[in-house]
């Protein structure tokens, strides 16, 4: 009796590392056969949710024409542009392939990370002329991506700004010598003038990022970042004059 327990505890033994082997060959089958679909299929939303952010942007900016749906599209981090075609919104309609990178993530049963990778994921959107769409994951096109100069930047410029104008006052050599010594992006752009005394100056990286300042003596420096509604088209312009004008540092009607 008690050999006859001994074979059947082997034989249980060797049933559960049998099954713990099969399990094992399954998951190693898993693994070795699902990642690539997972990690598209998780990067689809990742990279979706940045065309939103395009879309949200030629809304925000009132873009219409095929030139500024290129260089707003390709403002953004992740998206390349790989075809425009038509002209303008509300006549031939304009239509923008984008390849867009997305973040996707393969997992095992257990939810552990098997790989992650970032992937390129295309689209297609139609703006105007009746109406606007998308469709999201196309074949990608062949060919390079269309050339977009970046827009410079002017983050973190406002107090650098501020502490070179401090100490100057309104004159305007010191205070292009002031502006000169922050080492700027050559792509900034730079306005001074005077008037009555005071000192102008307007940096500007793209439409909507505004930097002005009014120098009236030493110590007494106002910064002022127009709005994005006050920038829009047909709004204030981003010169060394607004900072001399009336409509400096005001809030948009």
């Amino acid at each position: 009796m008690r050999g006859r327990t001994k074979w059947i505890g082997l034989g249980a033994i060797g049933l559960v590392l049998g099954l713990a082997a099969a399990g094992t060959w399954r998951y190693e089958e898993h693994v070795h056969r699902q990642p690539d679909w997972q990690i598209h299929h998780t990067a689809l939303p990742d990279a979706a949710n940045k065309v939103d952010n395009v879309l949200a942007r030629f809304e925000l900016d009132h873009v219409d024409k095929a030139g500024d749906y290129l260089h707003s599209a390709g403002q953004h981090p992740d998206v390349q542009v790989l075809s425009v075609t038509g002209q303008t919104h509300w006549q031939t309609g304009v239509t923008l392939i984008l390849k867009v990178t997305g973040h996707g993530v393969a997992r095992g049963f257990d939810q552990v990370v098997l790989h992650q990778a970032d992937v390129p994921i295309c689209f297609r959107l139609q703006m105007g002329p009746e109406k606007d769409s998308r469709d999201d994951d196309i074949d990608c096109p062949a060919g390079t991506p269309l050339p977009v100069p970046k827009d410079p930047s002017l983050q973190g410029v406002d107090e650098r700004l501020q502490s070179a104008l401090n100490p100057v006052g309104p004159n305007e050599s010191a205070v292009r010598a002031a502006v000169a010594g922050l080492k700027l992006d050559p792509a900034i752009h730079q306005d001074f003038a005077v008037q009555d005394g005071i000192v102008g100056v307007a940096l500007r990286g793209s439409q909507y990022d505004c930097v002005v300042a009014r120098v009236a003596a030493p110590g007494d420096v106002t910064l002022w970042r127009p709005s994005h509604t006050q920038l829009a088209p047909g709004e204030l312009d981003c010169s060394a004059g607004l900072a001399l004008g009336g409509e400096f540092n005001t809030s948009p009607h």
